[in-house]
């Protein structure tokens, strides 16, 4: 609705609002299509999100489905943890074995059929170690079967809007590396982004996992096995603030990583894939995370209640008791902002309705598009403006005498 559904009255006053735009007084954060303060990365995709928004910072074609290796564990701990939360579980209930879990190979912990254990000690050596058997052997015991597991990872997958993205098994290991796979069709893939954002629900909804996963080490059947992820502290490739999530190699996916860190209260997942080296994962997702702090911050630009920082606090009610109303933001806005581009930035106001009397406190009148060089940021929301009190429709005889004092005071004004 434009400036044009306002009364006659109030027209010019109406298409000024509607064209006006505040330089300098907000900021946005930059679509990967103006990716600059990021390095180029050696990987065949990559993302930057910033945690709190779910926003992308900057991409490689991280829509594009690929092997995703074990980064598809997320979503096996996912869905565990889901289990565990509506009761259906217990962390301390025993998993007996299964002969097929047990013959999983790659990175494993070594089951043996008939054995039992903790669903805790097998998410552990999951989360942290990345076993296969493991795996496995939570996915059979929570669904029945693998193949049944991997039903559930894909309809969890559209839940989330994981739109590229297909699960095949719940380990991420290529078809040969199993005894018996789980029957489905199509390939096994996830795009950077999808793993991105499965990284960040992991995490929003479930922030507990962070205990386990950020472990260095744990210790299974007597022996210890290290985390996978040297990114933690005390590890080889040790990054401040880091504390997640998930890595991934197998032949056809190369060297993967899901990660996240936290500094001065913003945090940033990051997701590599395809990258050449156990090293290189690491050090690519370095320079993501290096270019990502230095070059942003996580800031508030619009508060709940209070005006938009720029704009007119009131405005005119042309029939109302009251001749004119404050607007207030209905809801507050965190961004995170490039430190070096404030000029950049722009609101735009767009009115939603004509503000006539009567109004109820709470109505929306319009809404603000945060813009950055005059583009509209992708994954933004608008922000609604309302009414911040009731207005009463003044009566003929009001409105009559309020045109003759105006027209009086304009003749000798």
């Amino acid at each position: 609705m434009s400036g044009r559904l306002f009364p006659l009255s109030v027209k010019m006053t109406a298409g000024f609002l509607m064209a006006v735009l505040f330089q300098g007084t907000v900021a946005a954060p930059v679509p990967a299509l103006a990716a600059e303060p990021f390095p180029e990365v050696k990987a065949k995709a990559h993302v930057v999100m910033e945690f709190e928004t779910g926003l992308v910072l900057d991409g490689h074609r991280e829509d594009e489905p690929l092997p995703p290796a074990s980064m598809t564990k997320m979503m096996t701990e996912y869905l565990v943890l889901e289990k565990i939360r509506s009761g259906e579980i217990g962390w301390e209930d025993r998993v007996r074995i299964s002969a097929r879990a047990a013959a999983i190979d790659e990175a494993q912990v070594y089951l043996i059929a008939g054995e039992e254990w903790t669903i805790r000690q097998l998410f552990e050596a999951m989360a942290v170690y990345s076993a296969n058997d493991a795996t496995v052997a939570l996915a059979e015991h929570l669904a029945g079967s693998e193949e049944t597991f991997v039903k559930w990872m894909n309809e969890k997958a559209k839940e989330l809007k994981m739109t590229n993205t297909h699960f095949r098994n719940s380990t991420g290991l290529n078809e040969a590396s199993y005894p018996n796979p789980p029957k489905g069709e199509g390939k096994h893939v996830m795009s950077a982004r999808d793993a991105a954002n499965l990284a960040r629900r992991l995490l929003l909804d479930f922030p507990e996992v962070k205990e386990i996963i950020a472990k260095p080490r744990i210790t299974f059947r007597g022996r210890e096995y290290a985390n996978w992820n040297r990114m933690l502290p005390g590890q080889s490739q040790f990054y401040r603030g880091v504390d997640g999530v998930k890595t991934g190699y197998t032949d056809e996916a190369g060297y993967c990583f899901a990660g996240t860190a936290e500094r001065d209260g913003m945090r940033l997942v990051t997701v590599v894939m395809g990258t050449g080296s156990q090293s290189a994962r690491f050090q690519e997702t370095r320079r993501l995370l290096d270019a990502g702090f230095e070059n942003y911050d996580l800031k508030p630009l619009i508060f709940e209640d209070k005006p938009l920082p720029g704009y007119m606090e009131r405005i005119p009610v042309p029939n109302g008791v009251a001749r004119d109303v404050a607007i207030a933001a209905d809801r507050t806005l965190v961004l995170p902002v490039r430190k070096d581009q404030m000029k950049k930035y722009t609101f735009r106001v767009t009115y939603t309705r004509n503000v006539v009397a009567p109004l109820t406190a709470g109505t929306p009148v319009a809404e603000v598009t945060v813009l950055y060089d005059g583009k509209k940021i992708p994954g933004v929301e608008p922000v609604r403006l309302v009414v911040r009190e009731s207005v009463e429709e003044a009566g003929w005889l009001r409105l009559f005498f309020r045109k003759l004092g105006d027209a009086i005071s304009g003749w000798f004004g």
